[in-house]
């Protein structure tokens, strides 16, 4: 069987409403095609399964058939090459054993420490100004965090740079113009990259490796025998601030929003806040109610909203010839968004998950298989850590400005909003 094809215009493809509404696109596209059918995405066909039974086999591949390097090269690949994402099979497995350290549960606990300053820095400027735009305040406290974790001796004055060439490096993920013309994202993202790589490697020559940071910690992988090299680690660290930095400001973003306009759970996280440490990582993972909201948010709004794939070799899904050297694409956004498997999937509602014991078939919010995300736990304390604290410190957080998102390619508001606190 074969999927049907969706016509669109010569090289822009569906590129413009996919990066406008990508969910809204989908989602109307289903409705008259099914479950599987193709689009046109930055001037490649891509294959959209929209199935939990598909989206498994991709995630899982016991086949070793879907290769995520090639299918994420046409989009993030020019900036963010050779990140663990990017890498396949048994080069991804030794990649992933090497980063795996750092993402060990005492290193974890090292790391919600040493971020505490800067999150309590956010708090107090907080208090000061009663109020803040939501999405540019957290996404500005989670390049602080990533600063301290990824970056070395960072002199504040070069800290706006920093942050403008990681900003550059993701605008050419989804611009149509896939070229590096003068003055295009592509060209300006390419050239953030060279920036970044030089950045890291000539730190790694000089960082202090008594740091417990987890640049430091992947610095250390050069003392051993199969260890990574300053430029591996270089592509390593400009992926990982990607993974680390925008997806948790979007769920961020979203759940505190949620909680200013629901006093009711507001008041039912701070409950569960006052009898946990903020910092311990055990008390952390008990937070079933925060839990529940960080699973609301990223089932609402997934850091990774599409998963595309490169078929290795000729094959069938879901009862789909599949040729091999197709592109394919899982959805999770259109999973988690879909009423078949969800009670009022659009309403935000951190309940459906406060039941730890609860599996949900439509349900991938860090992929899953050999490419599970490797920072989800981290992502986890940290989001409570800031939650918890911002419900510590304040009897009232509130607003009266709808928040809408733009689901993909990286969850982000259309228009930042307002919170107040007192």
């Amino acid at each position: 069987m074969k999927a049907p094809v969706v016509g669109s215009p010569p090289v822009v493809g569906h590129s413009i409403q996919f990066n406008y509404d990508a969910l809204a696109l989908i989602q109307r596209l289903q409705e008259s095609k099914g479950d599987v059918f193709q689009l046109n995405i930055l001037n490649e066909d891509v294959l959209l399964f929209l199935t939990p039974s598909a989206t498994k086999q991709i995630f899982l591949d016991p086949d070793d058939n879907f290769s995520s390097k090639h299918g994420w090269e046409f989009s993030i690949g020019p900036t963010f090459e050779n990140g663990l994402m990017l890498r396949d099979f048994d080069d991804h497995k030794y990649h992933r054993s090497l980063l795996q350290n750092s993402f060990r549960r005492d290193a974890l606990d090292k790391y919600i420490h040493i971020i505490q300053p800067r999150i309590d820095s956010w708090i107090e400027e907080v208090k000061q100004k009663r109020e803040f735009y939501l999405y540019k305040s957290i996404k500005q406290l989670m390049f602080n965090v990533a600063v301290e974790l990824f970056f070395d001796e960072v002199d504040d004055t070069k800290l706006n740079h920093l942050n403008q060439l990681f900003i550059n490096s993701i605008k050419p993920a989804t611009t149509i113009v896939r070229s590096p013309y003068p003055m295009t994202r592509m060209k300006k993202g390419l050239k953030a990259r060279v920036e970044l790589l030089e950045y890291f490697q000539e730190k790694s020559d000089k960082i202090d490796l008594s740091k417990e940071t987890l640049f430091a910690d992947l610095v250390k992988t050069n003392n051993e025998e199969a260890g990574l090299t300053n430029f591996e680690i270089a592509e390593h660290m400009i992926f990982l601030l990607l993974a680390a930095h925008d997806t948790t400001t979007s769920t961020l973003t979203s759940s505190i929003h949620f909680l200013a306009g629901d006093e009711k759970y507001q008041n039912k996280v701070k409950t569960e806040s006052s009898t946990l440490s903020k910092t311990d990582i055990s008390d952390l993972k008990n937070g079933i109610i925060g839990e529940a909201l960080f699973n609301e948010a990223i089932r609402k709004y997934p850091p990774v909203p599409f998963s595309p794939r490169w078929v290795v070799r000729d094959a069938e899904l879901d009862g789909y010839e599949i040729p091999k050297n197709t592109y394919i694409a899982a959805g999770p956004l259109v999973l988690h968004n879909d009423e078949r498997y969800w009670e009022d999937p659009l309403a935000f509602n951190p309940e459906r998950f406060e039941d730890p014991t609860i599996t949900h078939e439509a349900y991938f919010p860090f992929a899953g298989g050999a490419h599970t995300c490797l920072g989800k736990f981290f992502a986890s304390y940290l989001f409570k850590n800031v939650i918890y604290k911002l419900v510590d410190n304040f009897q009232v957080i509130s607003t009266n400005e709808e928040l809408k998102i733009n689901p993909a390619p990286i969850p982000n508001p259309r228009k930042d909003v307002k919170i107040q606190v007192s």
